[in-house]
Formats: structure tokens, sequence, C-alpha cells
């Protein structure tokens, strides 16, 4: 293991003892919000409370998952803390993840993704909330960094290993089928010219591994189904328009102005700057094709549940990929704006400081 390696995986590791630090900080102070009142009613059944739950309530908008792992530090005697444990550990394990995945991208720029998350408010956030968010973000990238992988280098079992993800996924939060539908777009995905290109069978093999450990989930909710309404009837939320929400998710992912902006600048100039136009696009594509598709759904079937950035979280990693993507090829393209400027770290200093900023301010 050569000095500069050992170097970046001991800042990495320190990363991950900031990260916990700051998602443990009063992580259990915080009164529960009304959607963690939920998680502590659907987490007190077990296993077979759960089954006959949902018998009755087929449409229940979360699957059974998150609610069975959270019913071990059943009966919540100090709520607060404990419908929030799990979501801390998916948090702070989501740091090197993320330095994980970002490199199978591209080494440079692993450690500006993991020292981002570090600091990212967002995340810290949804770290110390009892929800699902922070555990589906983790699986997500998990499954990225196994589908990364089979795509480098055409090994088969990968595939194994990315339909676990997709189903832990599946069974956590319906949410992700979004996900796992749009990422199926890295099958065009090419880390160089070389490699050789997947195949249908590959594909194949992929979505019948997860839906066969999805299909019988899916059948206990078909045979229970008895018409029972997939939404309040009484429950009527405008979720506004497509513009106003996709400037909500970058104003949450990159807050204020002069982040907001940046971040704007580098997504759109990436395709330009790019080496490979189609990896480019197809990285831009994981910002822009959530938030307009789940728009879109919402408005063609009348779904009036109101639509927020969380339901966007495993594309973050992706987010910050393509930014630092953008960043990388910037310096590659113009050496002297490297040598001078160092747009990268710029970039970086700018992101914790606009979410220092934004802690200081909630």
């Amino acid at each position: 293991m050569n000095y500069p390696f050992k170097k970046e995986i001991l800042i990495v590791f320190l990363c991950l003892l900031t990260g916990l630090a700051l998602r443990f900080y009063t992580f259990d102070q915080k009164s529960l919000w009304v959607d963690e009142v939920h998680t502590y009613n659907d987490s007190r059944d077990n296993l077979k409370g759960q089954l006959k739950y949902y018998q009755e309530n087929p449409t229940n908008l979360h699957p059974p998952l998150f609610y069975i792992l959270t019913h071990i530090f059943y009966p919540f005697e100090k709520p607060e803390k404990d419908l929030r444990i799990i979501p801390l550990i998916f948090g702070a394990l989501s740091i090197p993840m993320i330095y994980l995945l970002s490199g199978s991208f591209s080494p440079a720029i692993a450690l500006p993704c993991a020292l981002s998350l570090t600091f990212m408010t967002y995340h810290i956030y949804f770290s110390q909330d009892g929800r699902m968010y922070s555990m589906i973000m983790f699986f997500g990238m998990l499954s990225l960094y196994f589908f990364i992988h089979y795509i480098k280098t055409s090994k088969r079992s990968y595939l194994f290993f990315v339909a676990i993800c997709y189903a832990i996924l599946f069974h956590t939060s319906y949410s992700s089928i979004l996900f796992i539908a749009l990422t199926q777009m890295l099958w065009f995905y090419r880390i160089d010219e070389t490699q050789r290109k997947s195949t249908i069978s590959s594909f194949l093999i992929l979505a019948g591994i997860t839906l066969l450990l999805c299909v019988p989930w899916i059948l206990f909710i078909v045979f229970n189904f008895k018409g029972q309404p997939f939404m309040d009837p009484l429950t009527i939320q405008d979720i506004g328009s497509i513009s106003s929400l996709m400037q909500a998710v970058l104003n949450d992912w990159a807050p204020h102005t002069p982040l907001t902006v940046v971040s704007l600048i580098l997504l759109i100039l990436f395709p330009f700057l790019s080496k490979n136009k189609g990896n480019s696009l197809i990285l831009l594509a994981f910002f822009f094709l959530p938030v307009g598709g789940l728009y879109l759904y919402c408005k063609l079937l009348n779904v009036t549940q109101f639509i927020t950035s969380r339901y966007f979280i495993n594309f973050l990693p992706l987010f910050f990929i393509t930014l630092y993507l953008s960043l990388d090829a910037i310096e590659l393209r113009f050496e002297r704006i490297r040598r001078l400027l160092r747009p990268r770290f710029f970039f970086i200093i700018l992101f914790i400081a606009s979410n220092l900023l934004f802690t200081s301010l909630r």
C-alpha cells in the first residue's frame, strides 16, 4: 500500500468519525415529528403483526422492512433515540460508501465526494430522522457500486448482489422503484472504450433475480387488494410546477444561491467538457429524469401526494459524482485554471461553507 493511498484512507476514516459525530450530536434531542410518529406506530408490530396489518392495508405507502428492523428496539422506551438508531448507522456508513462508489467512476473524485457528504446538512438531517431515507440511500449506493463493477469486469456474480440491493430497496420504500428503473441506463455506461458491451442475457439475469426476490411481496399485495384506496380521499396537496420542484431539489442538495448557481453551471457544462458525451448525458439524466418522471406520474394519475427531495435521495450520490466529474473535466481541459484556481478545492470549500451556514440558520 503506497503512502498517498494510506493518507487518503486515513482522511476517509477521519471523515467517518467526523460524520458520525455530526450525526450523533443531539440526534435524540429533537421531538418526534409527524412522520416519525407514523414510524413509531408502524414499528410496534413484529413480523406476524406486520403481515396481518398489510393484509388489511395492502395499499400502505411504504413496505414493512424498515419497520421490522426498527421493531428490534421495541418497546421504544426513548422513541426519540430508538427510532433514529438505524438511520444514524446507515447515515454514517454512507460516507465510506460514497468514497467507494465515486472512486469506481473516477479515483480523482472519491475523496471530494466523501468530504462533501460528511458535512452535508441535508444528509445529516436524514441521518437523524426516524424514517427510511438514509437506509435506502446507502443500499442505493451499494447497488450502484456492484453495478459499476459488473460494467468494469463483466463478472455476472456482481449482478446477484445488485439484485439483492434492489430487493432491499423495494421492500424498504416504493419510491425506490423509480431508482431501480432508471439505473438500467447504466447498461449503456462505458468506463473505457475497450470494455466488452453488456449483453441482453445479463440484463435478463438481473431482472429475473430482482423479480424473483420481489414477487412474493408483490403477490401478497395483489391477493389482499380488495379495492382499498391508494390515497386518502380527503387529502389534497398541490405538487406545484415542475420548475419549482426542480428548484426545490437543487436548493436542498446545493443550499444557498452561490452554491446553487455554481452547481447548475457545472451540470450544464458537463456534456460539453466531458470526453465521453454519452456517459455525461446518462449522469445528467439521473438528475432531471427522476423529478420530471415522478411529476408527470402524479399529474397523469391525479396523485396528490406532496413531493419533496427526499423521494429522490437515491440519486443524490450520482448528483455529487456528476458535479465532481464536471470539475475534473474542467481541470483536465484547462491546465492553467487548474494550477491557478484549483476549482475542485474551491468547490469543496464553497460546499462545506454553504452547508455550515445552512446548519446555523436552521
